[in-house]
């Protein structure tokens, strides 16, 4: 029982991690600079980030990378207490991945003596550029927030 509930959230955070980081992989690789998708709407560019959102703290790499492995634990318990099927639960699921994907490349990044960076490269309309792993954050929030207030 306890093997079940846990497997499709185990599974869907190493997947969607697993496809933000071969998706930063290939843009790297492949050095895409200024890919036009949609015409002032969406470009795919190679950039770093060595903060948070929006370059947010890039210079205190280390600090935010031990913060955010105190969330990444955070989330771990989140998702052990929310219910089957619940709007929480996927919330948790898709922040966790998102998660995972960007500490899994800035711990590597740290450990090679990289800066802590991670790769960003999807440009849409004014926002600064981002990856997989920050829609996956985006989208989980804004599922979590949609479910507390619906709750209310």
């Amino acid at each position: 029982m306890i093997l079940k509930k846990y497997l499709l959230p185990t599974v869907t955070v190493i997947s969607l991690a697993l496809i933000d980081n071969l998706s930063k992989y290939y843009v790297r690789v492949e050095n895409i600079q200024e890919l036009v998708i949609i015409e002032n709407f969406l470009t795919i560019d190679l950039t770093y980030n060595t903060g948070i959102a929006f370059g947010f703290l890039s210079d205190y790499t280390n600090t935010t990378y031990a913060v955010s492995l105190l969330v990444l634990i955070w989330l771990v318990f989140q998702i052990k207490d929310s219910q089957g099927s619940s709007i929480e639960l996927y919330s948790f699921t898709l922040i966790l991945g998102g998660a995972v994907g960007n500490l899994s490349e800035r711990g590597w990044n740290l450990i090679t003596d990289n800066g802590g960076k991670v790769t960003d490269f999807i440009e849409l309309l004014f926002i600064p550029s981002f990856n997989f792993a920050d829609s996956l954050i985006s989208i989980g929030i804004s599922l979590l927030l949609f479910s507390e207030f619906k709750n209310r």
